[in-house]
């Protein structure tokens, strides 16, 4: 049976259609929870058990490509994901400058509230670029009957405009943001900067800057791509920084969630509607 076909998620869905719900500044309709529904892929790991999952935001780029790596990583961890094709839900194939879709993990969220293998009491929402602006701005739709995440993790964020960089979390929300020290795009707009200086004022901010990476150091290829003013952008795949990041990562998710790594093995993965693109 499809998870997000289980009678209790269309209850669910059935509740969400018959009225427009709130969430922040942003109206919920039930066509946007028909998307994300017909958008949402689940990876589940392969044992018995709820277990908490990961929310991720898609870049400016688009595609679940650096989602679906760190997918099968946090399976072994014990760590589910739901992978959302933020451009997808929009008939788009990217999230263009100053787009905003910080909603789109919160109806996620509320999909897998009755998934019978995720236990949404424990979350953490993740966002690549773009996606790390949309993960550290969704604070506001998880309040009320939703939970507060355990963990966000944005990994080289941008989009507020230069030198800004925001979080609208507080207690018990853990945030920890990643930055290699040749991003051009975190110099270039100063979102490095103000990340760190974020850190600095704000608990539980943790900044982490990673020697030798680019932006995109978790990606599979490297490339350019242009931002800002016609300016170009170096991406590198840096392993050394990517497993940096998995040392800090699950360092926090096994002190929260009490987790444990049992190694690489395969892993279920269930599409609601059409599979995300890479």
């Amino acid at each position: 049976m499809n998870p997000l076909t289980h009678k209790g998620i269309a209850l669910l869905v059935v509740a969400l259609c018959f009225g427009v719900l709130s969430c922040a500044t942003t109206t919920i309709t039930p066509d946007m929870v028909h998307m994300v529904q017909k958008n949402l892929t689940v990876a589940i790991p392969e044992r018995d058990g709820k277990f908490p999952v990961v929310i991720f935001y898609q870049g400016t780029g688009g595609g679940n490509r650096r989602a679906e790596k760190w997918a099968s990583w946090f399976k072994t961890l014990g760590v589910a994901s739901a992978i959302v094709d933020n451009a997808g839900i929009r008939n788009r194939t990217t999230n263009p400058a100053r787009s905003m879709y910080t909603e789109d993990a919160a109806i996620a969220w509320d999909l897998l509230k009755t998934h019978p293998r995720i236990d949404t009491s424990r979350f953490a929402l993740m966002g690549f670029s773009r996606g790390g602006q949309q993960a550290l701005e969704a604070g506001p739709h998880f309040t009320g009957e939703r939970a507060a995440p355990t963990f966000v993790f944005a990994l080289y964020p941008g989009g507020w405009g230069p030198d800004r960089c925001r979080s609208t979390y507080g207690r018990p929300t853990q945030v920890h943001i990643f930055f290699g020290d040749l991003d051009d795009v975190g110099r270039d707009e100063g979102y490095s900067h103000a990340c760190s200086g974020l850190a600095r004022g704000r608990d539980p901010v943790e900044f982490h800057e990673l020697k030798g990476a680019t932006h995109g150091y978790d990606d599979v290829f490297s490339y350019t791509f242009t931002y800002g003013r016609a300016r170009i952008a170096r991406v590198e795949p840096n392993p050394d920084a990517v497993e940096r990041t998995k040392s800090i990562i699950a360092k926090a998710i096994r002190a929260r969630w009490g987790l444990w790594h049992e190694g690489q093995g395969a892993h279920r993965v269930v599409a609601c509607g059409s599979s995300p693109s890479s």
